[in-house]
């Protein structure tokens, strides 16, 4: 049961400096928590913690001793707050700097007890908030903008516990290591971010002026400092620098194509505004949008399956990922902006070959009505039928579309299956309230593109086939041979995965691979300013 020393409180100020440093340590304590308690806010140095019932239950618990009295554990802490720093985040979050102070003051054998107290509860606070933070994340995305919907990693049932064995085992950095998220490529993201710093400190890279496209061949003064650039970035070995080094020759060339292929460019070896626009990206600039990405994957990338499909909406591709290998991938359309592709977990079950497309009540109203009342043959143009509500077809010559409108329009329009369809030959299913998949396309021409954000939410893949093979895992039954059959039958035709497969649609405006490349995506939707404002936002307790 709690005690309350609250009397303490009424003598007078010189009785009590006198009466708190003949108290023991654990008592000072016992004396913070139990008056926090009362008050509903349990403070250390002036700050109300963050962790209020987690300090209360796991100080009475250990009866009020203090937590950092082992030097190792003590050492191992601060070293982690201040290891915070590469996660990036903000080491202040976790009242480093106060804790710091506090060490100073306490030094010798005539220390305040009370600041004691104080250092020892912010410390254990500290952690927990860390901790928090590696799970969840500092930002809540949901609510800086809709269209987030990655169920919210839990938080562990058993914090006192687990930090007890970890204080006990003397092996902070496992636990604290434990809670980040265990993919490769947040490992990688934070290596970069080490990386790019060091560059940072050492000054950047050059600003390469504007001029002329420079394509393979030609000479320019600028191929001076796009060498240097390039150099810094690792993207160009490290050579010796002569005369003949302001043409753009075959190395030079050769290394902005890997520049343009880690920066999700048409990879020509042509440097033109848009290649020049990425080199021109600052240093400073691209940290934040590695600290930005390692934000995203504290939000999704914890104990995911061993094999998932992704989809990178900000970098236009679709990938499948077993046990960290990247098994296939495809480039991808997604969303245009005002239709922007929505970011959730989902589990792909099934695909449909020669599918059907019925057009969203929103486009059949706002697109195709105003077509159909300009040209009377838009339908049978674009092998489309109408129906009513019940799914019985209607002859369209016998509606009158300029007396309808987008609040009076009570029919459903459908394409009809074939090469011709919006949808392609093939969509791949997977549940969800948005009514968005992955699907085929008969504009194939806009693969071609750098930006690919055409659709209306939905994911128009190019390489459909081979995640189709790749997805049935049955070569000797579901080849190229087997598709055409289908295809040629003209039938809509659903196939049921033997193995349904995790799907989740996510955004990456950087990443990394295990040889600890960097690539960077342009931030398509424009997310990434308001993420990077919260993740330097002081923490503030809810």
């Amino acid at each position: 049961m709690r005690k309350t020393l609250f009397f303490v409180l009424a003598l007078p100020f010189f009785w009590v400096v006198g009466f708190s440093r003949s108290l023991s340590l654990n008592q000072i304590i016992e004396n913070k928590i139990e008056a926090g308690i009362q008050n509903h806010s349990i403070s250390a140095d002036g700050v109300v913690l963050y962790a209020q019932d987690l300090i209360a239950d796991y100080y009475e618990l250990n009866d009020y001793a203090p937590v950092w009295r082992n030097k190792k554990n003590f050492k191992e802490l601060m070293a982690n707050l201040e290891d915070a720093y590469n996660e990036g985040l903000m080491p202040g979050d976790y009242h480093l700097d106060r804790i710091k102070r506090l060490i100073d003051e306490t030094k010798g054998n005539n220390a305040d007890p009370n600041k004691l107290a104080d250092r020892d509860l912010l410390m254990t606070d500290g952690l927990f908030i860390y901790g928090k933070d590696l799970i969840l994340g500092k930002v809540d995305q949901s609510k800086i903008r809709p269209g987030w919907d990655v169920p919210t990693n839990e938080l562990p049932g058993n914090g006192d516990s687990l930090l007890y064995a970890a204080l006990e085992n003397k092996d902070l950095t496992g636990l604290l290591n434990s809670l980040k998220p265990d993919n490769f490529m947040y490992v990688h993201l934070r290596n970069g971010l080490k990386h790019y710093r060091e560059i940072a400190k050492n000054g950047g890279w050059p600003k390469i002026p504007e001029g002329q496209v420079l394509k393979p061949g030609m000479k320019d003064k600028r191929v001076l400092a796009i060498r240097d650039y390039l150099e810094i970035t690792g993207d160009l070995p490290v050579s010796v620098k002569s005369e003949n080094d302001s043409i753009n020759d075959d190395e030079v060339v050769k290394a902005v194509k890997e520049f343009q292929f880690r920066h999700n460019l048409n990879q020509d070896g042509v440097i033109g505004k848009g290649t020049l626009g990425a080199m021109n990206v600052t240093v400073e600039e691209r940290i934040d949008d590695i600290r930005v990405n390692m934000e995203r994957a504290r939000w999704v990338m914890h104990h995911l399956p061993d094999d998932f499909l992704v989809v990178n909406i900000a970098g236009y591709n679709v990938r499948r990922v077993i046990n960290d290998s990247i098994v296939y991938y495809s480039r991808a359309i997604v969303g245009k902006q005002y239709h922007e592709s929505p970011i959730f977990k989902g589990k792909m079950r099934y695909i449909v070959l020669n599918p059907t497309w019925t057009l969203p009540h929103s486009i059949a109203t706002k697109e195709t009505l105003p077509k159909l009342q300009k040209n009377p043959n838009y339908l049978t143009e674009k092998n489309m039928i109408i129906m009513d509500r019940s799914g019985k077809e209607i002859d369209p010559s016998t509606i009158d579309f300029n007396k309808l409108s987008q609040n009076n329009f009570p029919y459903i329009v459908r394409q009809t299956a074939g090469p011709h369809n919006a949808l392609g030959q093939v969509k791949f299913i997977f549940p969800n309230k948005y009514s968005v998949y992955l699907h085929d396309t008969p504009s194939r021409s806009l693969f071609a593109n750098e930006k690919r954000a055409f659709s209306h939410g939905c994911i128009r893949l190019d390489k459909k086939w081979e995640l189709l093979i790749d997805l049935m895992g049955e070569p000797d039954v579901w080849n190229m041979d087997k598709i055409n059959e289908v295809l040629a039958s003209g039938k809509t035709t659903r196939v049921n995965l033997k193995n349904p497969i995790d799907i989740v649609l996510l955004y990456w405006t950087a990443g990394a691979d295990k040889q600890d490349k960097l690539y960077f995506n342009k931030d398509v939707y424009g997310r990434d300013a308001a993420v990077l404002k919260e993740l330097d936002k002081p923490f503030a307790r809810p």
